[in-house]
């Protein structure tokens, strides 16, 4: 019998439930854990494993299961919350949360995970520590505009100039390791596009070139949603996504826009005639320009270059 199988994520345990049985248990969150839990999965007909994302704390049974071959999806954590909402589960505990992710593996559509290449994995860490350093040195800038004590400002400065001179060495290992993970990338063909920029979209957007428009824009959280209920219509709003990945098209699309006689240019500036709000414009402009992004599968497929009409 086919067995459906959630897997609630801490920080130092893996707490797992099966549907309609199996077995289940707490196992630690460690390469013996990792393996603990997959002999224990081995003899089982598992059809689908459904884990909550923890900011990082899953990547390892991630990994782990899906070299192992096993069909797994990564859901938001307000997906759980909201189904567990509807099933009427308003206790919580870790035990709990994972017999919630096995009826959710039984009922939602798998969408596999796949473990990033070496040098995919690489480059997102490399991105991560630099996304991590850059917030540091504005912190600290804002910090320092508040700052009169001269101690206190030497201290701060000194931690603003020591992010900075990290901050270049690691666009230089990026940019190693973007060449290194993606050699025929032609994403820097595309204006507005940087290395920061296209190393993001190679390290969190796998996905590109392989989605139709509206998939791709939904996966980056740029595709608006409907709120209308009876006579009430109100606006459409941007929904969820890969905030890393809509953070650097946001930078990006502005570049773009910014490039003379660009079409996305034009067509900001057309949104905004038409009485649009700038933040309006701009997120459509942003849809529109990783719409057009996507298309790179064909760009690198028959050899050709960027079309500036493309957007």
């Amino acid at each position: 019998m086919s067995i459906f199988v959630g897997i609630d994520v801490g920080k130092a345990t893996l707490d797992v439930a099966c549907h309609p049985r199996g077995p289940g248990g707490r196992f630690a969150n460690s390469p013996q854990g990792h393996r603990a839990l997959l002999d224990a999965l081995a003899p089982q007909a598992v059809q689908h494993i459904a884990i909550e994302a923890t900011g990082g704390y899953e990547r390892g049974i991630l990994d782990a299961l899906a070299q192992a071959g096993y069909c797994v999806t990564r859901l938001a954590s307000h997906r759980a919350t909201a189904y567990a909402r509807a099933l009427g589960h308003f206790a919580k505990s870790d035990a709990l949360d994972a017999q919630v992710l096995a009826r959710m593996a039984a009922h939602v559509t798998p969408q596999p995970y796949q473990a990033p290449s070496p040098g995919r994995a690489e480059l997102a860490e490399l991105l991560r520590c630099r996304l991590q350093l850059v917030g540091q040195r504005d912190d600290n800038r804002r910090r320092l505009a508040q700052t009169r004590l001269a101690a206190a400002r030497h201290a701060l400065q000194a931690m603003i100039e020591a992010a900075k001179v990290q901050i270049a060495d690691l666009d230089k290992r990026i940019a190693t390791a973007t060449t290194a993970a993606a050699p025929a990338s032609r994403l820097r063909e595309v204006p507005g596009v940087g290395p920061v920029t296209e190393a993001t979209l190679l390290a969190y957007l796998p996905e590109l070139g392989r989605l139709s428009r509206q998939q791709i824009a939904a996966l980056v959280g740029v595709a608006p949603y409907v709120d209308q209920s009876g006579r009430r219509d109100g606006p459409r709003r941007v929904r969820a996504g890969r905030w890393v990945v809509r953070r650097a098209l946001y930078m990006a699309t502005w570049s773009a826009i910014r490039v003379k006689g660009s079409a996305l240019g034009a067509r900001y500036r057309a949104l905004r005639a038409r009485g649009k709000l700038a933040k309006v414009a701009l997120v459509a402009c942003m849809r529109s320009f990783i719409t057009a992004i996507n298309a790179i599968n064909a760009m690198v497929r028959d050899q050709v270059g960027w079309r500036s009409s493309a957007p």
